[in-house]
């Protein structure tokens, strides 16, 4: 019987869900939660039993979402697909090799929904 302890590596998925009328995308309106699911079913396929799937809040880089992250390796993804689980799975959490087409960085989290609009005082969300 294969004993499962301290996990090897963590994928946490951003799961969050705004209000249709926010200015930032939510991942979950991206098809995270499928996304979610499909990481959970391909790392039990390849018995990838010291990998943890975590269902995540916000991670920040909402506008190329579906983000997610991968701990310890600090690795960010943006813009994932279910198409693209396989090759992350095979790859990145099975082979320890980053899917480089698929990594993002400090620019993805500055991009903002609100760039170039000086007209809104500080912390104001402007309608949709």
């Amino acid at each position: 019987m294969a004993r499962i302890g301290m996990p090897r590596k963590w994928v946490f998925v951003c799961i969050n869900e705004r209000p249709a009328e926010h200015p930032r995308p939510s991942c979950i309106r991206n098809g995270s939660a499928d996304l979610f699911e499909a990481i959970r079913e391909e790392t039990g396929r390849l018995g990838l039993v010291d990998v943890k799937v975590v269902a995540s809040g916000c991670l920040e880089p909402c506008m190329v979402g579906p983000a997610i992250y991968v701990a310890p390796d600090d690795v960010w993804y943006g813009g994932v697909t279910v198409d693209d689980v396989p090759t992350i799975c095979e790859q990145h959490l099975a082979g320890d090799e980053p899917v480089e087409f698929l990594r993002i960085g400090r620019p993805e989290f500055e991009l903002s929904p609100l760039a170039g609009r000086t007209d809104l005082p500080p912390g104001m969300i402007p309608p949709a």
